[in-house]
This record gives C-alpha cells, sequence and structure tokens, in this order.
C-alpha cells in the first residue's frame, strides 16, 4: 500500500515558524528591519500568496566580497528566504533520516564543535589516517537543475511542494544565466570539481 505523500504546510502559524526560524541571529539591516516593521501584513500577504499558488520568487540582490579569495553572492529578499525556510524545514523531515550519522552540515543536533569532536575521535583510533574534503566550486551555478528536480521527485510527492521547489530553483537560473556562464566557458556541468587532502573537517554553515 502507497504511503500518502508528506503535504507542505502552508498555514499561518507555520509561516511565522518559518519567520522566526529565518530571523534568528540574523544581523539588523534595512531591508530585515523594514519587513519586520510591517510583519504581520507581510506574512499574511505570503501566505495568501502560496495558499492561492500566486506566489512568484523575487530577484537577488549581487555582490561580491573578498575572504582570501573573490566570493560571488547572490542574496534573495527576506520574503523569499522566509519561504526558503519553510522549503528546508519541510525538506528536513522527509530527507534528515536517510542521512548517515556523519552528515553534520545543517542539520538538528550537529555543527562544528560535533564534527570537530568526532573527527579528533577518529584520529586518535587511527592515528595515520586521514581527511579527504571534496567542495564544488559553484555548485549553485553549475548543478544541472532537471536532474536535481528529477533526484527530488523520488521523495518529495506533495503537488504543492513540488511546484514551490520549481519556482525557487528557476529564479536563480533566471537571475544568474548559469546555462549562458557554462556555454561561454564551454565547461561541462560537472567539471569544477575540486578535491584535496586536509587534517579537518569543514562544517559548512547555514
Amino acid at each position: 500500500m502507497c504511503k500518502a505523500p508528506i503535504e507542505i504546510n502552508f498555514s499561518l502559524s507555520n509561516i511565522w515558524r518559518s519567520w522566526f526560524k529565518f530571523r534568528r541571529e540574523k544581523r539588523r539591516i534595512k531591508e530585515l528591519e523594514e519587513f519586520q516593521y510591517y510583519l504581520e501584513d507581510n506574512l499574511w500577504r505570503l501566505y495568501l500568496d502560496l495558499n492561492k499558488n500566486s506566489y512568484s520568487h523575487g530577484q537577488y540582490q549581487h555582490f561580491i566580497i573578498q575572504e582570501g579569495k573573490r566570493r560571488d553572492i547572490m542574496v534573495a529578499s527576506v520574503r523569499d528566504r522566509v519561504v526558503h525556510r519553510l522549503v528546508y524545514e519541510y525538506l528536513v523531515s522527509i530527507y534528515d533520516h536517510t542521512f548517515i550519522y556523519d552528515v553534520w552540515s545543517c542539520r538538528k543536533n550537529k555543527g562544528l564543535t560535533g564534527a570537530i569532536e568526532r573527527t579528533q575521535k577518529f584520529f586518535k583510533k587511527y592515528p595515520k589516517s586521514f581527511v579527504w574534503r571534496g567542495d564544488v566550486t559553484k555548485f549553485f551555478d553549475n548543478v544541472k537543475q532537471d536532474v536535481l528536480l528529477n533526484i527530488l521527485s523520488r521523495r518529495v510527492k506533495d503537488e504543492k511542494a513540488v511546484g514551490l521547489i520549481k519556482k525557487v530553483i528557476n529564479s536563480y537560473a533566471c537571475e544568474t544565466g548559469n546555462e549562458r556562464e557554462r556555454e561561454s566557458n564551454k565547461l561541462p556541468w560537472n567539471s569544477h570539481w575540486q578535491s584535496h587532502q586536509s587534517n579537518f573537517c569543514q562544517y559548512l554553515p547555514q
């Protein structure tokens, strides 16, 4: 017997929870303060848009920072980031139990300190071992989005959730023009794979 799909929760109370989880430990910036000043109206309108299927993802702000190397950052609006948090919490309920124990990034009761302590235990038990760290340069700019959506569709069966996730993913493609960038560079989508050995584990923060 097939299990009923896990439905995404577009209730007003869940949108409020997503707001508080997003807001936690965020720096006080002008856009955040303006959104919070009209918070009830903003969340109510978001509730209506999500439930009427009239929500559309906004544009991204682009800026560059230098942290040893140049990093191009694309930032969604506060409203859209509340939606991102709502989608994140929904996907966690589906995927978290499928991960192995030693996935430490962006999981409840996990994090940088736990990852370091776990690694130190392994080094004490296996002193001649090493840790391999892999990264994908510009993952979100280069990932094949049709493949990503196909992978998500294997577990995400709720039509409302699928529709919203598509809007979020497609919004980034439209803004960054990743297909054009790959063509201009004449590089396959997965050619940016990098790896190197390291004596520590790196945690990717939320």
